[in-house]
């Protein structure tokens, strides 16, 4: 006899509150539409920033980054300038699964990003999802990656826009990604049931990243052949969710939710070009000289090699040079106060308690003065006659917890998220604002979406406080399971009949031995792409 769970989760991943709200009023999204009427619909905060691999995190473990550790898809080496790869092992708290484990409950989590290595959810099951290196290492659980090998040996992992130069062939396997995703949650429940079952689409976010500004919803008068692409796809997920609930009828609850929202992006920002330009960076001109002598078309002597060397130790020149060559392993540490690293604008502070030349003890009179200094030229920036930059963060206003200190020193939000910065390719362009380098046109936004139905759902109502660490602690109330006390999330009890939720002192920490070692060439490669490392 086929098991239906008690609740299930889908995460869709950039579902746009007002997007979703827009679609649902014109009959687009029956099913959620189904799924408000019979409960709940509500606008839910993403985290700041909006950026998958930290949103992810705080949703799944209830807390905000400064406890979870994850601020963006890579980082810095502590104690090095080497750049890698974040991975689940970076997530230092316990998922709910795990405390959903200890309660007797067994649960799937399939597809979310940050999920690799997938963990060992032993009677339950995960299957891993971006950055996965190939099929062959997508679960733990045995059974579960013999059964994927076996009946499942095309199941695509990830699609994204910049792997591919058609855009039929993209929408294609956009498409199959979505249908195998939903044969494959099908056949695993059948095989594998669990108690909760949770899986994540993110077929949505890849095509609002690629065609958001080209979308009829944003401009109507486009008759372009994919201006109705993001619609046909949220469509498609909307009719996966709608299939999936009639196959397997949650006896308990049912739980929609998005890491974030969407909107335009028109522009990629070079901010340590700007650092170089007011002196806050600085690159070593030995290396600069390097670079051009080095390059195949150079043919001069021994003296204008010297002469070049010299000119390159003023900044005034580093901005001349060719943007091809110069790179993040060009700069010269012993001279440079800051710089940025990452998506959307994450500014570090050249700190010795982190870095192996870092020039400032942190949170003396000097870091807080050229901090202010920093925060007032990035208020300065401005494009086309107005403002770049909407609002400058101090982590320490932001993130709470004993890995706060892994946070970029200062974030920022510019042209709400219609501009960003790209990170890893920080001197791509001669030009410190320039098109998008991926040539996408959609951006993340802070509003994602929630809904909520079951039989404890207060049917109507909506949350306007609700955010993604608040979501676990929700789920637990509902299920009677002890909330830990160290969880940042609330109960969002408006949106429940009865509420009456009790807290434990449990530990939120994992027990980690060492992070994951990437061997995957391929998984660099993408990342070096997206800009991520």
């Amino acid at each position: 006899m086929q098991k239906s769970p008690k609740y299930i989760i889908f995460g869709i991943d950039g579902a746009d509150f007002f997007l979703t709200r827009k679609l649902m009023d014109k009959g687009l999204l029956p099913n959620l539409k189904y799924l408000k009427d019979l409960g709940t619909y509500s606008k839910l905060e993403s985290t700041n920033p909006p950026l998958t691999p930290q949103a992810w995190s705080s949703f799944v473990s209830g807390v905000n980054p400064g406890k979870h550790g994850v601020f963006d898809f890579g980082e810095l080496e502590w104690g090095s300038y080497n750049p890698r790869l974040n991975t689940s092992d970076d997530r230092k708290t316990i998922a709910f699964w795990e405390y959903l484990k200890k309660e007797g409950y067994t649960s799937s989590a399939i597809n979310m990003p940050l999920t690799w290595p997938p963990e060992d959810l032993n009677e339950g099951y995960m299957i891993s999802g971006m950055h996965t290196p190939n099929i062959n290492s997508l679960s733990c659980h045995k059974g579960v990656q013999e059964f994927i090998k076996k009946d499942f040996p095309h199941y695509k992992i990830d699609v994204m826009s910049h792997w591919y130069e058609d855009m039929d062939i993209f929408l294609e396997n956009i498409n199959e990604m979505i249908d195998i995703r939903y044969d494959l949650s099908l056949a695993l429940q059948k095989r594998f049931p669990v108690d909760v079952m949770f899986v994540t689409f993110t077929g949505l976010d890849r095509v609002c990243h690629a065609l958001w500004g080209q979308q009829d919803f944003v401009n109507p008068q486009n008759d372009w052949k994919y201006s109705k692409e993001v619609t046909k796809i949220f469509q498609k997920i909307d009719d996966k969710v709608g299939l999936i609930l009639e196959k397997f009828s949650p006896k308990e609850g049912v739980m929609v939710l998005s890491d974030h929202g969407f909107g335009s992006l028109s522009h990629d920002v070079y901010l340590n070009s700007y650092f170089l330009e007011l002196g806050y960076l600085s690159l070593d001109a030995k290396r600069l000289t390097k670079n051009i002598v080095n390059h195949p078309n150079w043919g001069r002597g021994k003296p204008l090699k010297l002469l070049l060397s010299i000119l390159n130790r003023f900044r005034y020149f580093q901005r001349q040079i060719d943007f091809r060559q110069k790179s993040f392993e060009d700069i010269s540490w012993e001279k440079s106060k800051a710089f940025s690293m990452g998506l959307f604008g994450n500014v570090y502070l050249h700190c010795n308690d982190r870095f192996p030349k870092g020039i400032f003890e942190r949170n003396s009179e000097r870091y807080h003065l050229v901090r202010q200094s920093i925060v007032a030229d990035l208020r300065a920036m401005k494009h086309k006659g107005e403002a770049v930059v909407d609002e400058v963060f101090f982590s320490e206003h932001v993130y709470k917890g004993p890995y706060q200190i892994k946070a970029p020193d200062l974030i920022l939000k510019m042209r709400n998220y219609d501009y960003i910065t790209r990170g890893g390719s920080e001197f791509e362009s001669h030009a410190l604002y320039d098109t998008p380098e991926l040539h996408h046109s959609g951006n993340h936004r802070s509003e994602g979406v929630l809904f909520l139905s079951g039989e404890n759902i207060n049917r109507g109502k909506t949350s306007k406080r609700a955010k993604l660490e608040d979501l676990i602690p929700t789920l637990f109330s509902l299920m009677d399971v002890a909330i830990p006390n160290e969880m940042d999330g609330q109960v969002l009890s408006e949106l429940l009949l009865e509420c009456d939720p009790f807290y434990d002192d449990i530990n939120i920490y994992r027990k980690l031995s060492s992070g994951a070692v990437i061997e995957s060439e391929e998984v660099k490669t993408r990342l070096k792409k997206l800009g991520y490392i």
